[in-house]
């Protein structure tokens, strides 16, 4: 084993006395060819008092630490500069809680000659964590009353809570005071105190290592030469895991790994039991009769902890589950595994939940896809799927995912919104409502437009509501997310291609195929590429009623993406052609807008109406004014075309 050690620094005062310190020791043993890295756990703000040191791209623990179980003393050598480092910290709370932080230092202990750790006094995880892992501890302190104070406070805490022998010594930073030691303290703590003569013109010097320490009389110097032989003379302790915020974590975690190897075992003969509530309390059941088994002595809490934990992995979506139950959150954003953002109220907002790994998240992505009969890999990184309540799920892979797996899941409402609560919300009055309750029984064709995330499928559920019982109705969809509550209701979905390349049906597919089950209304979920030509034929062609959705950002933007649209289903015919086809066959544009505030209002209704001269123009029907917050109505129901 190396002869090496970590000597951890506790800032008492100024960063800057302590940054000469540690300038100063690293510029010694780069003299004396000792490799040193100086681990800065202080504050976020390190990186910036080593500017003044002239020290340029700072590496930061916390990137390291992400890599998770990659982490290896190689990854280190490629990654760190093996003579002299500086890393500092974006968040320390989380490198103190990070299962890998032990590691981290056996790892950068079989790199360096030396590790110097530096914190400040007031973080008491900090301290604890510096009382596991030092070999020395040294006390920086100002030659004046209060610092000398807070040192010997210092000293006697860390002195009566230390378990293992650990070297410690006070260092002072002389900088010519007045003020003299009382003789008790000075005997019961300052035995081995090693004073650093200070003064601006040694602070300067610090910064030039050849000059300082070509010159053998300097004050600094020789004080420095005597800590750093103190500290080479003191017996070294070999990086263990004897103390570490993170150990009860690293138990608990090893508890739970082991209790989920185990419980997938005894959970293979409940493969075909398909109610999930039976399956949570079979699983809770296994998992007390686990913990028992082992004996392992976690309190309630944990336990309870434990148990819902497993139950989510084994039968849900892990981490995700209690966003999912949660009703005031409308779409969960997984960025990688470290980063979970959710809309909430309208508003987006990151999470301080995070995947254990990517391996967890892929689990959880392979799950959702499986579960309807999709699969997604390299070979087929993006998948659309749903979960059994009908939320909406989109997952991206690598190598088109660069940041790690993407899974962005737009929930399901448990409470089927009704025209009374879309009143009830302001996004609409009832003027709008009873508008469009008589165009859709007068079988209007009727398009909703509107930007991602506006609310157009919960829409269409709703307008889809005013539709007869005594109707057949099929509804066409990506991944099936409509609700209607009508009895003759027929659900089409897509389907992906298989691993092999092949049996992929297309909505464009379903849309020609419903045309030959006799329907008296098609919805189709969302119209995107030339399936929308398709669209527009049925409707022309004596399947009046019919409703679908489209991205745009208003009426007429909406009319210019159904253009496009057909044009891509590979046609050759002139633009007049297709627009008079559009205009023939849509009757009513219902525009959303999502606005700053999170609110989602019907921002405009308009009609497509022949004018005098045998074209087609855009007639508003209902505005929203946002700046009186009111609803305008610009035509009545008797002026427009759906009497």
């Amino acid at each position: 084993m190396k002869n090496n050690k970590i000597i951890s620094i506790i800032q008492i005062d100024s960063p800057l006395y302590v940054n000469t310190l540690l300038s100063g020791m690293s510029s010694l043993y780069s003299y004396q060819d000792k490799n040193t890295v100086v681990v800065d756990i202080r504050s976020v703000k390190s990186d910036i008092l080593w500017s003044v040191y002239g020290k340029e791209n700072i590496k930061y623990i916390d990137e390291i630490l992400n890599v998770g179980s990659s982490i290896n003393t190689q990854m280190l050598k490629t990654y760190l500069d093996s003579k002299s480092e500086i890393l500092c910290v974006r968040d320390i709370n989380n490198i103190l809680q990070n299962v890998n932080i032990n590691y981290f230092f056996e790892c950068l202990a079989s790199i360096y000659d030396n590790i110097i750790l530096v914190i400040q006094d007031k973080s008491v995880e900090c301290k604890k964590f510096v009382l596991g892992i030092s070999d020395i501890i040294l006390f920086s302190f100002i030659k004046e009353p209060t610092s000398f104070e807070n040192c010997k406070n210092l000293y006697l805490e860390l002195s009566t809570e230390k378990t293992k022998e650990i070297r410690m010594l006070p260092v002072m930073f002389d900088i010519e005071t007045n003020y003299d030691f009382d003789n008790e303290d000075y005997d019961f703590i300052y035995k081995e105190l090693i004073v650093l003569p200070l003064s601006f013109k040694i602070k300067q010097e610090v910064l030039n290592a050849n000059f300082l320490f070509n010159d053998k009389s300097n004050a600094f110097v020789k004080a420095l030469d005597n800590l750093i032989e103190k500290i080479s003379k003191s017996n070294c302790i070999a990086v263990k895991k004897e103390y570490s915020p993170c150990d009860p974590i690293s138990k608990y975690k090893e508890i739970k790994s082991k209790i989920h190897k185990d419980l997938i075992v005894r959970m293979q003969e409940y493969a075909n039991e398909k109610d999930q509530q039976k399956l949570r309390n079979i699983v809770e059941m296994q998992i007390e009769g686990l913990l028992k088994f082992i004996d392992i002595g976690l309190s309630f809490t944990e336990e309870q902890r434990l148990t819902k934990e497993l139950s989510d992995e084994i039968l849900g979506l892990g981490v995700l589950e209690d966003f999912l139950n949660d009703n005031e959150i409308t779409e969960i954003m997984v960025n990688g595994c470290q980063n979970i953002y959710v809309e909430k109220n309208g508003k987006l907002q990151q999470t301080e939940i995070k995947f254990q790994d990517t391996n967890k998240l892929r689990i959880v992505i392979d799950r959702i896809a499986s579960s309807v009969g999709r699969h997604i890999d390299e070979a087929s990184p993006i998948v659309d799927a749903r979960l059994q309540d009908g939320s909406r799920v989109n997952a991206v892979i690598a190598p088109i995912a660069l940041n790690g797996p993407i899974l962005t899941i737009r929930k399901f409402a448990k409470h089927k919104l009704s025209a009374d609560d879309i009143i009830s919300y302001g996004s609409a009055n009832i003027e709008m409502i009873n508008f469009l309750t008589q165009a859709v029984k007068n079988k209007q064709n009727i398009l909703i437009s509107g930007g991602t995330g506006t609310g157009k499928t919960t829409l269409l559920n709703v307008i889809s509501s005013f539709i007869s019982d005594d109707e057949r109705i099929i509804t066409i969809e990506d991944s099936a997310e409509l609700q209607l509550q009508q009895k003759h209701v027929i659900r089409l979905e897509t389907r992906t291609k298989s691993i092999e390349g092949t049996s992929e049906i297309t909505i464009r597919q379903l849309v020609v195929n419903a045309l030959r089950m006799r329907p008296d209304r098609i919805i189709v979920g969302e119209c995107r590429s030339g399936e929308t030509l398709d669209m527009l034929q049925a409707m022309n062609t004596g399947h009046n009623g019919s409703m679908t959705t489209v991205h745009s950002n208003s009426c007429k933007d909406a009319i210019s993406r159904l253009l496009v649209m057909v044009i891509m289903a590979g046609v050759d015919l002139p633009e007049k052609s297709i627009l008079s086809m559009i205009y023939s066959a849509i009757n009513i544009i219902v525009q959303i807008k999502r606005f700053p505030d999170g609110s989602r209002k019907i921002s405009e209704i308009s009609l497509l109406q022949k004018s005098s001269d045998n074209s087609y123009e855009l007639v508003p029907a209902f505005q929203y004014d946002i700046e009186s917050n009111t609803f305008k109505t610009l035509l009545s129901l008797e002026q427009g075309c759906c009497k």
